[in-house]
């Protein structure tokens, strides 16, 4: 049986709140309890849910920026969290991130080409082999070599999000996890990145982990859909099965609020 690029294993996330009282136990937030999914290399995978659902928690686990209560995170067989700073330095270049906003996650004192070599920084490579790579990188999100010298705040909401892919493209990942990519977009640029995405998948053969409260974005891109709520999956199934048949109340809420991109 084919390992899975993605397998998460009872991932439970809990954080224990500063005690009120000498007499009254601490209260503890279950932001995760208990998932368990697992992705095949060169699909992609949504995770839908509103606000305070565990989405983000999920996703720097998976990224390996926080620890786990228990349960597990393998990439390409590997336990992230169990890998030394060293080996998860290395390992880092087969999955990375997007995030959510894309005038917070630039930094704006760097240039382009700064920011999208900013993986390979420790790969030891030549100057102009890192900036042909960044070339490489821009094309492949429909940018251009010029943009290379300039800076983030020359770019638009929509241009930044794709220098932010472009970052993430450059260490040729196999697994992209993209929080909220879009939500921080005009509707009209969201179709546009989108777009974007679906065809890295095509081209490249990468895997997205999309992360969304809307589940006509991920509508857009994924081959299936996990439903949180509330720090559990609800409903997990392929794209097309869910949006005939959803079998959860919350499924067919989120369904019901759902626009069309």
């Amino acid at each position: 049986m084919t390992t899975p690029l993605l397998q998460v294993t009872d991932l439970k996330r809990h954080y224990r709140q500063r005690r009120q009282s000498l007499f009254v136990p601490p209260r503890v937030t279950r932001a995760l309890d208990g998932v368990t999914l697992s992705l095949q290399a060169g699909q992609s995978l949504g995770i839908v849910g509103e606000s305070g659902s565990g989405k983000s928690t999920l996703a720097k686990l998976v990224m390996a920026l926080d620890q786990p209560t228990s349960g597990t995170v393998e990439i390409l067989g590997r336990n992230v969290h169990a890998l030394s700073a060293r080996e998860l330095q290395r390992a880092r270049r087969d999955f990375q991130m997007v995030f959510q906003d894309p005038y917070a996650s630039l930094d704006p004192r760097q240039d382009i080409e700064q920011i999208v070599t900013e993986p390979l920084h420790t790969s030891g490579a030549s100057d102009d082999a890192l900036r042909a790579q960044a070339i490489e990188a821009l094309h492949a999100v429909g940018l251009q070599e010029a943009d290379l010298d300039k800076y983030p705040h020359e770019f638009s909401g929509g241009q930044r999000q794709r220098i932010a892919i472009a970052r993430a493209l450059i260490s040729r990942p196999k697994l992209i996890v993209a929080d909220e990519p879009v939500s921080a977009l005009d509707v009209s640029v969201q179709a546009q990145v989108l777009n974007l995405i679906r065809q890295l998948q095509v081209e490249h053969g990468i895997s997205f982990m999309l992360i969304s409260h809307d589940l006509a974005v991920v509508h857009h891109v994924c081959d299936q859909i996990a439903v949180l709520y509330r720090g559990k999956v609800v409903e997990y199934a392929p794209t097309d099965q869910l949006f005939a048949d959803p079998q959860h109340p919350y499924t067919r809420q989120l369904l019901a609020a759902a626009p069309l991109l």
